[in-house]
């Protein structure tokens, strides 16, 4: 029924409806089912008008950006899916006491960011180079890696009130950024703060986090880090220690080279990796009293109302 309401708001608004999408084209795990409807508006403000006509007629959204932290569950999901894929529109906004701003819309990619960068002659979100992930996955999960997160560069987000469509925006200073925490709304678009940076400088750091990514992190298909760290412990360290690198279930391996990855060798299934999330953390509770909290969202019918929203 909701995918019929939401068909034809798509329909009035222009609004793309791709249907039948597999999980190997949502996510960057690339394991699951395969999504009835996957609506695809183009910009922020076409996206705003149609979730929040959507949610106007009690119709709920699963909001999806690259993937790389979404695994969708095995089976056909009914839930309908909005994608930010053709939300990538970046471009300087403005100066800030020195800082060069740079608007993107929440689909945009982490290169899509760094071109506009390179043109600008700033930069600072090197430390992301080589990771499949939108601007808005980044904020809602204040990604970030080698000691630098996205916090630190957000000046302000554009957020989406369902109730009243209006679009909200907020400093940064005003989101509870904390580890793996974010701003918990639709995220429509975000403008960073930059630092003027020289070419050379730029490229030596995406350079450096590409090749100590290559080094640190797995080639096949996953959904990045499955657990957060607790505390001063790191969840890849203790799963290693329990002895569970390697160990495989159907197509779902824990890597080989980094123990918080689980990765797709070929066919993998949904359940593959639950499964073998379940018995890592069983284990690392046992040997160690730690409990891992995971650190991916699951894409699935009967999540609570307005999921994402």
């Amino acid at each position: 029924m909701g995918e019929r309401v939401c068909d034809g708001v798509a329909e009035r608004l222009g609004v793309e409806v791709r249907r039948g999408v597999s999980a190997s084209l949502l996510t960057t795990y690339r394991g699951g089912g395969c999504a009835e409807r996957v609506y695809l508006p183009c910009g922020a403000e076409r996206a705003a008008e149609f979730a929040a006509e959507c949610a106007a007629r009690g119709e709920r959204l699963f909001v999806m950006g690259g993937g790389s932290k979404t695994v969708m569950a095995d089976g056909s999901i009914s839930l309908p899916v909005l994608s930010t894929a053709n939300m990538r529109r970046v471009e300087v906004a403005g100066f800030d006491e020195g800082r060069v701003l740079v608007r993107a819309e929440s689909g945009a990619r982490v290169a899509d960011v760094l071109a506009v960068c390179a043109e600008a002659g700033c930069g600072g979100l090197e430390f992301m180079a080589g990771v499949r992930a939108s601007v808005g996955g980044m904020v809602r999960m204040n990604a970030g890696a080698f000691g630098e997160q996205t916090a630190d560069h957000v000046y302000e987000t554009e957020i989406l009130n369902p109730v009243s469509g209006e679009i909200v925006k907020k400093r940064g200073s005003e989101t509870d950024f904390g580890y793996r925490r974010g701003e918990r709304g639709f995220v429509l678009a975000v403008t960073f703060a930059f630092p003027v940076m020289s070419a050379e400088e730029r490229e030596r750091r995406r350079l450096g986090y590409i090749a100590a990514r290559r080094a640190r992190q797995p080639a096949l298909p996953s959904c990045g880090s499955v657990f957060r760290n607790a505390g001063e412990a790191f969840a890849g360290e203790l799963i290693e220690r329990a002895g569970m690198k390697g160990m495989r279930l159907g197509g779902a391996e824990i890597s080989r080279l980094h123990g918080n990855f689980i990765v797709n060798t070929g066919g993998a299934s949904a359940a593959d990796l639950f499964g073998l999330a379940e018995l890592a953390a069983e284990r690392v509770r046992e040997l160690f009293g730690v409990s891992l909290e995971k650190e991916f969202e699951i894409l699935k019918d009967g999540l609570p109302f307005r999921a994402n929203l």
